[in-house]
């Protein structure tokens, strides 16, 4: 029997126990963590934080397998036999795991253990879980940020490498630049103080700020004066070739300044009191940078033209002379073709004196011989004058003509040409032709020349073949052409340029001046000349006149 006093004392005790665990209960409960014994892996007990954090009712897990928490088997298996493993050799055990939801959803959480038979770790156990799904998505998101931030840091780096590298390039480039423009300038200056051609810069007020040593050379202060901006002095006037006053308008800096382009190789002269010349080519272009104006280069070209000159003049008596040796080749059939109205019309004076002798005087008779004895000895008078007109000497003249009038007129002067070498002409004239500046007496030796070549040609061939067409017609870019086209044999290849040439000829008793004389007047007057081969025989000869000169 236990006395009072012991009975007493093992009271105590219990109440002691009871309460203790009454305690222990309470924090079990209250525990912002989640509780849970295990025996052999099944969930003995748990305390509420436990059952909440994995989403299950009160009591609903008890003496469940733990395999519900787990996302998979393999994790299950897996960190069963690492963690109980663990807890062999040590009394605890903690890491980070992945958990199951009751609604499937994976959260993260530490786990701690502690084994309570240090034998059998896997027959008793407690486990502590704490949710760390919002740290470790914060850790996440940081380590994200890091990466991403990283990342920039880096890719910002490689855009500072690049931006380093391709400011080192400028740099470089500049550099490169600077002594290229240095070199530039340099060359500039040597060559702007070295050209053989004048040149002088002007401000954007038309005042000239630099000039270089070769204006310098040939060209006064007046002279340059007057070339850029005053048109005339008491002792000079500046003129245009044909003679004209320009305008301040007209000169190349002002014209170069006002439309912004470039104006080229225009000739001005200065005609001074005492009847000198002296003769500029003047071109000017605009100097794209603020505060400047035009660029002019100025060449005297006096000389130039008095050489031009000299051989318009030697031109216009070569082809006078050329002329008078035409007109010698055709002295035979001239004389026959004036020999025919003037024997025609000796016979009909003879008959109406012979009437009158008679006195069979009928003035009706003798007015009808009369009048056909004037026709007669008109048609020769005409002869005549075109001939006269033809072979006289002439200073030239540029006037406006109709080039279909004119070869009109030379395919019937050249009639009695035709009739001898027994050919035909065909004309096809374009009757919208407009009329073109030229010099009539040297298109007609033009024109003349070759429908005369034309005609010879084609002595060869059968007379039924002796075709001459003389065509013209209009361009759409300000041209007008005629051409000769016969039906002979043709010019070679090799030939087509060489029978330009002077002193060449194909004619037995030729001198080769008739074609390279045509050629000169033709560019003289800014057109050209040019010979082909036609596809059904025979040779073209081609000449195009600018209809704005």
């Amino acid at each position: 029997m236990l006395s009072e006093d012991a009975l007493l004392e093992d009271a105590g005790q219990s109440d002691l126990v009871r309460q203790a665990l009454a305690e222990y209960q309470t924090v079990f409960d209250n525990a912002i963590v989640g509780i849970c014994y295990t025996r052999h892996r099944i969930i003995s007990r748990c305390n509420r934080r436990f059952e909440e954090m994995f989403g299950y009712a009160p009591g609903e897990l008890n003496g469940q397998s733990a395999r519900i928490l787990y996302p998979s088997e393999a994790a299950y298996q897996r960190i069963g036999q690492a963690g109980y493993g663990h807890l062999i050799t040590h009394r605890t055990y903690s890491d980070e795991r992945a958990m199951r939801r009751k609604s499937g959803e994976l959260f993260w959480c530490t786990v701690g253990g502690r084994r309570l038979d240090a034998k059998n770790p896997v027959s008793r156990g407690i486990w502590i879980f704490q949710d760390i799904t919002k740290r470790r998505t914060a850790e996440e998101a940081l380590q994200k940020a890091n990466e991403r931030l990283e990342q920039r840091v880096m890719e910002r780096t490689a855009e500072l490498r690049k931006a380093n590298q391709a400011l080192r390039e400028q740099i470089a480039r500049r550099e490169k630049t600077e002594e290229e423009l240095l070199a530039s300038r340099e060359k500039y200056r040597v060559l702007f103080e070295t050209f053989p051609i004048g040149i002088s810069i002007t401000d954007d007020q038309g005042q000239v700020i630099e000039v270089n040593r070769a204006l310098h050379g040939f060209s006064s202060r007046q002279a340059q004066a007057m070339l850029m901006r005053d048109l005339r002095t008491p002792d000079a006037e500046l003129v245009h070739p044909d003679g004209s006053l320009p305008s301040k308008e007209d000169l190349p800096s002002e014209r170069a300044t006002r439309l912004n382009r470039a104006i080229s190789d225009v000739e001005l002269g200065l005609r001074y009191r005492d009847g000198r010349m002296r003769w500029f080519c003047v071109s000017a272009a605009p100097i794209p940078v603020k505060g400047y104006g035009a660029v002019v280069a100025q060449a005297e070209i006096t000389e130039r033209k008095r050489i031009q000159e000299q051989e318009r003049q030697q031109r216009v008596e070569l082809a006078h002379i050329s002329r008078l040796n035409t007109m010698g080749e055709m002295a035979a059939a001239l004389a026959h073709e004036l020999g025919q109205p003037l024997s025609s019309t000796l016979n009909y004076l003879h008959g109406c004196q012979l009437r009158l002798d008679d006195g069979e005087g009928d003035p009706a008779l003798l007015r009808s011989a009369m009048t056909q004895a004037i026709a007669h000895v008109e048609r020769a008078g005409d002869i005549l004058k075109h001939i006269r007109h033809f072979v006289r000497r002439h200073e030239p003249e540029t006037v406006s003509t109709c080039l279909n009038a004119l070869a009109t007129e030379m395919v019937c002067f050249l009639d009695f040409e035709r009739r001898q070498h027994e050919a035909q002409v065909r004309l096809n004239l374009d009757p919208k032709l407009p009329k073109v500046m030229m010099d009539p007496v040297e298109i007609k030796q033009v024109v003349l020349n070759l429908i005369k070549n034309g005609f010879e040609a084609m002595d060869e061939v059968p007379v039924q073949q002796r075709l001459l067409e003389v065509n013209s017609r209009r361009h759409q870019d300000g041209w007008i052409q005629l051409c000769v086209a016969d039906r002979g044999p043709g010019v070679e290849n090799k030939m087509l340029t060489q029978i330009f040439d002077p002193f060449y000829t194909t004619k037995r008793n030729g001198i080769g001046l008739g074609l390279a004389i045509c050629r000169s007047v033709i560019e003289s007057h800014g057109g050209q000349l040019k010979a082909e081969r036609n596809v059904h025989g025979g040779a073209s000869f081609r000449f195009t006149l600018p209809v704005d000169r």
